[in-house]
């Protein structure tokens, strides 16, 4: 989304800074670093670099260009000075510096980062930032609002998505996935009309895509193309599958719910995946009653009717409630019962449905047959599948497939939806993201600067001078700081943009392997 102004895409008190800087300021040196998770605990392992290439795309190449240094002279300088004049008075700010930015032509900046795909831990930096032009020093913090808003969420949601994949990956290996098994689609991305904007559901989008290739936002596939030189005419980028709505299945009516899986199986679809929304009236009724009639049909068709349950407990509906470890169950007399209040006896047992005693995953085992992993266990046969489009958190994933496990069942056609309550609800202060300036010099004398407020809890405490980042010898990135400037051109930061020029131009293909071999 362009905005004309783009050289106010800052905080407004950022405005006055390159007056209150010391007097002789030739440097500032900051970093961007995810410094705790203690609001997004799972990522232990640290947080995925991804999005940079975007942001600089995006806004420090193409933005900076077409709405500032690509205006005309008289343009630029007016609508910066009329915009901070009627906002905070330009007597407050000035716009010589400006002025001499634009006459520059690009943005004196470096940026160095580790590769995009990589894990960094917490409290490791991933990108610094510095001017490269002594009179520039201002334009290194001046840059930390519009980073800051760009970068957080496309790394938290990479991060997020490749969690999703480890806890998959998991599972996989634990109960032996057979080989044809689509591992890049069992987790789907269905966020984008959730997102805080479109912008976000795009970013948010890649984000997902770096770690899978199932998902509903179509302009991310746009966007990894310019920004992260994929090709969806040469290789899986994104897709997904014909599927039903509610209003689809409505139109069909109630009383012929039935009817309408047969036109959708046999007339619509004949033939490969077809997802049908199935809890429009009575969930259970389609999984014990309706899919037994429809077992032939489905079983002669080349592809896989997917069911796919809207509402209620995911886990519960996906595993039964018999896995549930909260509740007490049993069987007797042929039929199902579920414990009222599982502090009492077995007096207030009340009677539940097959289906939601066994869950709908065993039922679909139990009416179109059982397939075996090499570890012994079960799924479903392949022409049909179970789908949950929605609001699988990565805790509520870890309980479907530990419940999956306890009754020797593999989630091999299983597709877990995420939604924007995943993506959208989180925020910087999930992986503590932070620009910070740690080094500077002022009138040809080097300073390392720090920050340690005492009223914290350690968190904000910042690193100190120039730093280098390392690698241990199990491959984890670690961070050294108060180093020399000749071991800060050394170690695993490399320049990625210089001087307004993009130096390093990762693509998808190069991302997703790097955090696939990570898991």
């Amino acid at each position: 989304m362009t905005n004309k102004e783009t050289i106010l895409l800052t905080d407004g008190y950022k405005l006055g800074h390159h007056r209150q800087y010391p007097e002789g300021t030739e440097m500032v040196y900051s970093n961007w670093t995810p410094r705790s998770n203690k609001y997004f605990h799972e990522a232990e392992d640290g947080a995925v670099v991804f999005g940079l290439q975007y942001l600089i795309k995006e806004y420090l190449i193409k933005q900076f260009n077409e709405n500032f240094f690509g205006l005309p002279r008289e343009q630029a300088i007016r609508e910066f000075h009329d915009r901070v004049d009627s906002f905070v008075g330009i007597e407050n700010v000035g716009i010589k510096h400006i002025e001499a930015l634009y006459d520059l032509g690009y943005l004196p900046i470096e940026i160095k980062a580790l590769p995009e795909g990589a894990v960094c831990p917490i409290r490791v930096p991933w990108m610094t930032i510095k001017n490269t032009l002594p009179e520039f020093y201002w334009i290194t913090n001046y840059l930390e609002t519009l980073i800051s808003c760009i970068l957080w969420m496309p790394s938290t949601s990479a991060t997020r998505s490749r969690l999703y994949k480890k806890e998959l990956m998991r599972h996989a290996r634990h109960t032996m996935f057979p080989a044809d098994v689509l591992l890049d689609f069992s987790c789907h991305d269905f966020s984008m009309r959730g997102m805080g904007g479109l912008e976000a559901a795009i970013i948010s989008g890649m984000a997902h895509l770096t770690s899978f290739c199932g998902s509903e936002t179509i302009p991310a596939i746009r966007a990894l193309e310019e920004y992260y030189n994929a090709d969806a005419k040469t290789e899986l980028v994104a897709a997904t599958v014909p599927a039903t709505e509610h209003s689809v299945m409505c139109a069909g009516g109630k009383a012929d719910e039935i009817q309408t899986f047969r036109r959708l199986i046999n007339d619509v679809y004949p033939t490969g995946i077809v997802s049908i929304v199935s809890d429009t009236w009575d969930f259970w009724q389609v999984i014990e009653d309706f899919l037994p009639r429809l077992k032939e049909d489905i079983m002669k068709r080349d592809g896989r009717v997917v069911i796919r349950p809207d509402s209620g407990d995911p886990v519960d509906i996906i595993c039964g409630l018999r896995t549930n470890p909260h509740y007490n169950t049993k069987i007797q007399d042929g039929k199902y019962y579920l414990c009222c209040d599982p502090f009492d006896d077995d007096t207030r047992y009340a009677e539940i449905s097959k289906g939601q005693y066994y869950g709908a995953y065993w039922m679909l085992g139990e009416t179109f047959g059982w397939k075996t992993t090499e570890a012994g266990y079960k799924y479903p046969d392949t022409h049909i599948g179970l789908l949950y489009g929605d609001s699988i958190t990565l805790e509520r994933q870890k309980h479907i497939y530990s419940r999956l496990e306890s009754v020797k069942c593999a989630a091999c056609n299983l597709v877990l939806g995420v939604g924007s309550f995943s993506f959208q609800y989180a925020s910087r202060d999930s992986l503590g993201y932070t620009v910070k300036a740690t080094a500077c010099i002022v009138n040809g004398e080097y300073r390392p600067i720090f920050k340690q407020p005492k009223t914290d809890d350690g968190t904000k405490n910042s690193l100190k001078g120039l730093i280098a980042v390392y690698k241990d010898e199990n491959g984890k990135y670690y961070a050294k700081d108060e180093v020399s400037f000749d071991e800060e051109k050394q170690g695993e930061l490399k320049t990625v943009f210089c001087d307004g020029k993009l130096l390093v131009d990762w693509t998808l293909g190069e991302i997703r392997n790097r955090i696939s071999c990570g898991l």
